[in-house]
Parts: structure tokens; C-alpha cells; sequence
């Protein structure tokens, strides 16, 4: 790891290696969280990544498609330097949403005992969740918390981008109705 650091440093010291284990594969992500002057460079380094039967390489971070193990509370762990986190005992809470520039700040409930490492870990779970496009683009910050006994009220971490287009589809019907109204009052 240390010597592919040194050589990522190389090419951009913005660029990061992302290494976790999940279903007995192991999965690299090379990414610069959506740096467009890096693009050029990231994919030069997806297409100079040799094929590897145990490594699944990419440079992107795309959002999880298939939502329905991790709803079912059936999804697997995501290990990252002997710390295991699954996803489905990840909870959200929204703190609060800037209208101006469409960004959110959110906190993360987590069930596991506070360790060296634990919050970046539980933050790559969230770029993981969403995508490294959608991150970029609608949070803002992230605090963490354990989890509550109860957590009615909560939604589960794989729903945040749902939530976000649901919270921004509200905003611009709040906006729409209020250009709307004063419109008719002039």
C-alpha cells in the first residue's frame, strides 16, 4: 500500500486509494471525488490497471443500484483495515438543508464502539452509497453518532439519495408555488 501511495503521489497528491473487502472480493477504488482536472489522469490509470482475478479497480465511486439486500438488512460487510461495516446498520438523520446552494449536512448513527478510524470509514460508506458525484454535489458535512434504541425517524443510509432528490423535488415545488403566487399578485 505504502508504494502504491508513493506512486499515486506521482500523478496527483489529491488522488486517494480506497481498498476494502466485501463478498470475498477485494475492491479498489482510485478516486479524487470528482477533481474534473484529474479526470484525464484517473481514466489513463482505470485503462494502465492490469485485469486481476481477486481486485475489482475502478476510478470512479458510482452509487449502489441494487438497494433491495441492504433494505432486506441481508447485505454483507464492507471490511476496511479490520474494521467491518455493513450498510443496512447505518442510519441518517437530516440536520440541515442550504436552499441557496443545494447542499445538506447529515448525521450518521452507527451501532459500533468508537475506534481509530471508524468515522472515515463510515464516511466512505456514505460516498460508497451515493456516488462520488452525487457526495460532491449535496453534502456539505457529516457528523456521527451511535446509534438510539429507537430509531423511528431515522431513515436507513442506502435511502439518502431518494431522500435527496424527494428534499430537492420539494424545494422546487415550494419555489414554483411562490413565483407563482407573486406572479399573480403583480
Amino acid at each position: 500500500m505504502k508504494y502504491l501511495h508513493r506512486n499515486l503521489n506521482y500523478v496527483s497528491k489529491v488522488i486517494e486509494c480506497i481498498l476494502f473487502f466485501q463478498n470475498e472480493k477485494v475492491k479498489l477504488y482510485l478516486t479524487a471525488l470528482v477533481c474534473r482536472k484529474l479526470l484525464s489522469k484517473l481514466i489513463a490509470l482505470e485503462n494502465s490497471i492490469p485485469n486481476l482475478k481477486q481486485i475489482s479497480t475502478s476510478v470512479f465511486i458510482k452509487p449502489i443500484i441494487n438497494k433491495e439486500p441492504c433494505l432486506n438488512k441481508q447485505d454483507h460487510y464492507y471490511v476496511f483495515n479490520n474494521l467491518k461495516v455493513i450498510i443496512s446498520a447505518l442510519y441518517i438523520q437530516l440536520d440541515d438543508c442550504n436552499t441557496k446552494n443545494k447542499k445538506i449536512s447529515i448525521t450518521v448513527f452507527h451501532p459500533y464502539k468508537a475506534t481509530l478510524g471508524l468515522f472515515t470509514v463510515i464516511h466512505t460508506i456514505v460516498i460508497l452509497v451515493i456516488g462520488e458525484i452525487a457526495y460532491k454535489k449535496n453534502i456539505k458535512h457529516i457528523m456521527f453518532k451511535p446509534i438510539p434504541k429507537k430509531t423511528n425517524g431515522l431513515l436507513q443510509l442506502i435511502e439518502i439519495d431518494e431522500f435527496i432528490k424527494y428534499l430537492y423535488a420539494s424545494m422546487a415545488y415550494k419555489r414554483e408555488k411562490l413565483q407563482t403566487f407573486l406572479g399573480q399578485n403583480h
